[in-house]
């Protein structure tokens, strides 16, 4: 069986992730037109920080309540991810208008390497052990 529609490149099956994904990057798309542009980012930068970090804490809340094994490592990565977001902010909060490309830039490949690998990881098994948990209630 085919599907008429073709799976994003964020996807993870778990459409609450993939529409915070979306938005991710529609919001990177958004904050590199403007600078791009010349418009004022500070805004646009506060927002993706914001939706960024619900969006990490919301799976660190997901993995943690379905037990996921492997936490302590892909809550690594997003400490990781969430210091080099901050040292851009930095940068761009000292006005240094590159550092603006150089984020969206960096997180848009950390975006796809992160959702393919460690995201599509954890969401399979956070579908198996619903399905899992699911059986058991039934």
């Amino acid at each position: 069986m085919t599907s008429s529609k073709r799976a994003k490149p964020h996807s993870v099956y778990i459409p609450k992730l993939d529409d915070e994904h979306d938005k991710i990057s529609r919001d990177m798309d958004e904050l590199n037109r403007t600078v791009a542009a010349g418009g004022e980012a500070h805004e646009l930068l506060q927002d993706l920080i914001e939706d960024m970090s619900s969006h990490l804490a919301g799976e660190e809340r997901m993995m943690r309540s379905a037990a996921y094994p492997s936490y302590a490592w892909h809550k690594h990565q997003h400490d990781a991810a969430r210091n080099r977001l901050k040292r851009f902010a930095e940068r761009i909060d000292a006005g240094e208008s590159a550092a603006v490309c150089e984020m969206v830039d960096f997180f848009r490949l950390w975006l796809r390497d992160h959702t393919g690998l460690h995201d599509r990881m954890m969401a399979a098994y956070l579908r198996n052990f619903g399905r899992a948990h699911d059986q058991k209630a039934s």
